[in-house]
């Protein structure tokens, strides 16, 4: 073989080589530093992470920027202490307005270009239901600020939701009031749409195996303005206890309506109503009102309570440390808790790490998070709820935190 075609063969292995080289890289998405390759979004020179969500911060539900948020609290926290295990965290969550669509391209630019090291955070149940399938598909981890109704009977592997299922926290206020105010008949008033739905379906079950009746089923849609209609459904029912799942809105005025009906009885409301917000509405018909809350409540005096309301403070000293916020602030606890056993001896995060630890979640106490299981079988989240009260003008616990039912 002449040297002229050796050359050439020798010229053209090399930029197969290289080729191959930079292929390999790009699929690895980070900096590889000679050992196993690195997952999209780890920079393993300056050991930064570089994670991704959305927010809800213009539109008519922008108050949910509170709990995003939180989650950047949480993280500049982390990294102010001198983060996990060493290393720090970037957070990129940029405005949706509350559009679905919107929420898909932001998530599809943070996976596809950007290249994240995991999803932290994406408010609303109608963009996470956009976004799911997409997420799923991708294979990032994601810890999505939605209920885990969708995974009731499923475990998406790569999907860790921090809020648990809607129905599970409806069914644990239709039992304490059963169990506890010996209230055998029962009115649901919920929100006929992604986020009350998954409360209908399981509340005539669930009261009719608690010895009760379900004697008003009222929907509402998160676009009334007037709920006179679904107060005298509900007050002509002559309930013993109202349960209401939906926006703050309907709850508010529902109730008052119901009382001016002559009707008063205990009303339990979902725990993202339970702030201060909410009883701006009508202070009168808030009094009283019990909610269920799956963190520790905002208002405990506790080291993991005050370490949010510290966060807050710092970070965003305009945001009140109430239970909205919280929510984003647990989901952010958890995937910390998580980061840190899969990096603990110098081990580098890789999605397949952080699955594989998050499945050892069992019964854990997480900072604000009083109980929360994962398993490659079961990926709804938190497991137990505490029952609070806005009574006398101020926030107290009525219950502790105990295990929510799944069922009838």
């Amino acid at each position: 073989m002449s040297r002229k075609r050796t050359r050439r063969y020798a010229f053209l292995a090399a930029m197969t080589t290289a080729a191959l080289t930079l292929t390999a890289c790009a699929a690895g998405g980070g900096d590889s530093d000679g050992g196993e390759e690195t997952a999209p979004g780890v920079n393993t020179s300056t050991k930064t992470v570089t994670l991704g969500g959305w927010r809800l911060a213009s539109g008519p539900f922008a108050s949910q920027n509170q709990t995003s948020q939180a989650v950047e609290a949480c993280l500049k926290a982390a990294n102010d202490a001198g983060g996990v295990n060493g290393w720090k965290f970037e957070y990129i969550a940029n405005d949706t307005g509350g559009d679905p669509t919107r929420a898909l391209q932001e998530v599809k630019g943070l996976v596809d270009t950007r290249k994240i090291f995991a999803l932290l955070w994406g408010p609303g149940t109608p963009s996470n239901n956009a976004v799911l399938p997409y997420v799923e598909q991708s294979g990032i981890p994601y810890f999505p600020g939605m209920s885990g109704d969708p995974f009731v009977g499923k475990a998406t592997k790569n999907i860790f939701p921090t809020i648990p299922p809607y129905s599970y926290q409806a069914m644990y206020m239709a039992q304490y009031a059963i169990d506890n105010m010996d209230a055998k008949r029962i009115a649901l008033l919920y929100q006929n749409d992604d986020v009350g739905q998954s409360v209908h379906e399981v509340m005539g079950d669930f009261v009719r195996s608690k010895g009760g009746e379900l004697v008003a089923d009222v929907p509402h849609a998160g676009t009334d303005t007037d709920y006179t209609p679904m107060a005298l459904k509900i007050a002509d029912a002559k309930p013993d206890a109202v349960i209401a799942w939906g926006y703050p809105n309907a709850l508010i005025k529902t109730k008052a309506g119901v009382m001016g009906a002559g009707v008063d009885v205990p009303w339990f409301g979902a725990y993202y109503n339970a702030n201060e917000s909410v009883v701006k509405l009508d202070r009168k018909a808030a009094e009283g009102t019990y909610f269920n809350y799956y963190l520790t409540p905002f208002f405990a005096d506790t080291p993991a309570v005050n370490g949010f309301k510290e966060a807050m403070k710092k970070y965003f000293p305009d945001v009140p440390p109430s239970g909205l916020p919280l929510n984003g602030y647990a989901s952010c606890q958890v995937f910390l808790e998580a980061f840190k056993e899969m990096t603990k001896d110098g081990a580098q995060p890789t999605w397949e790490r952080l699955i594989d630890t998050l499945h050892t979640f069992r019964d854990r106490e997480i900072g604000v998070v009083p109980s929360v299981t994962y398993s490659p079988d079961t990926h709804t989240g938190p497991t137990k709820s505490y029952l609070i009260q806005f009574k006398d003008g101020e926030w107290v616990e009525v219950a502790d935190a105990t295990e929510m039912p799944t069922g009838a």
